[in-house]
């Protein structure tokens, strides 16, 4: 577990209804294991998922996907609170009974009430070529075509629901769920970065945390208030999604650096892309992170 020292000031804050966890960082590492999955037809999104990634024995990871048919399609935008109770929630349920194409979706694979959950964030174009993005609702979107899909994770870990009372959510905390039995291999960490801790130096604090110079981000669903871009472009609105669309970090001479590339949803269902700017964008509710170390 890693409580950070210090903290940027941000332009861009939320107001959360608990008081903060002292500890801003969670992450647990297992051996890598990487596989292709088949998304079978017929199937809703988390039982595609969860069928093949048990089978595979991954018990919690993530899961990349590009160029899904779903027929139909439910989901959710991000939006504003206003029952005081969060910081920021989620839209009325939406449909698109025609379906669509997932351009990219990440999501993350773990476990809720003891069954498999998955929680995803897709960008997608619908039959009248508009591009759109959301919340996935994944037990009510149905696979229309079958396809395959790019997942890791680990064996002994998964990323399991708790209600945390600094947000007033349920959400993927990471856990322990068998003995690690890797042999100084490769390394997959799942890890959770809770609100207003810096997204891109949060993962160059969970790197040194386990001596990894190297890595590759391979899941990345979660949560930033607005988004400032190194190219100096600003998103002011305070709910989004995200998910990164590439990311890696590495060791230079100013020590571990990371990058990211993402995808942010903003409460309209538009999607804007870019780099984002080291030490400009804090986690709104909360990022789930999933690093395979490389050489």
């Amino acid at each position: 577990m890693q409580t950070l020292e210090q903290a940027p000031s941000f332009a861009r804050t939320a107001r959360h209804p608990g008081a903060p966890d002292p500890v801003r960082i969670v992450s647990l590492a297992g051996p890598a294991m990487a596989v292709t999955i088949t998304l079978e037809a017929g199937r809703n999104l988390r039982d595609a998922i969860a069928i093949p990634l048990a089978a595979a024995g991954i018990a919690g990871g993530t899961i990349r996907i590009e160029n899904l048919k779903v027929s139909p399609h439910h989901y959710l935008m991000p939006a504003l609170s206003h029952d005081g109770k969060h910081a920021a929630f989620y839209s009325d349920p939406h449909e698109v009974a025609g379906g669509v194409t997932i351009e990219l979706a990440c999501a993350t694979f773990g476990r809720r009430d003891g069954a498999p959950f998955v929680h995803c964030h897709a960008v997608w174009t619908d039959e009248q070529g508009r591009r759109r993005g959301g919340h996935m609702l994944m037990d009510q979107s149905i696979v229309a075509e079958t396809a395959q899909a790019q997942a890791w994770g680990v064996h002994n870990a998964t990323m399991e629901t708790r209600f945390d009372p600094e947000t007033n959510f349920t959400l993927f905390h990471p856990a322990m769920v068998a003995a690690e039995t890797g042999d100084g291999g490769r390394r997959t960490l799942l890890a959770r970065i809770r609100p207003d801790e810096d997204l891109t130096m949060a993962i160059e604090e969970v790197c040194r945390t386990h001596s990894i110079k190297n890595a590759i981000v391979r899941g990345s669903v979660g949560s930033i208030i607005g988004a400032e871009f190194d190219d100096g472009r600003v998103i002011e609105d305070r709910a989004t999604e995200i998910l990164v669309r590439s990311g890696h970090v590495s060791r230079g001479h100013e020590g571990v650096r990371a990058q990211l590339d993402i995808a942010l949803i903003d409460p309209r269902g538009h999607v804007c892309e870019g780099v984002l700017a080291r030490g400009r964008n804090p986690v709104l509710i909360c990022f789930e992170l999933v690093l395979e170390e490389v050489e």
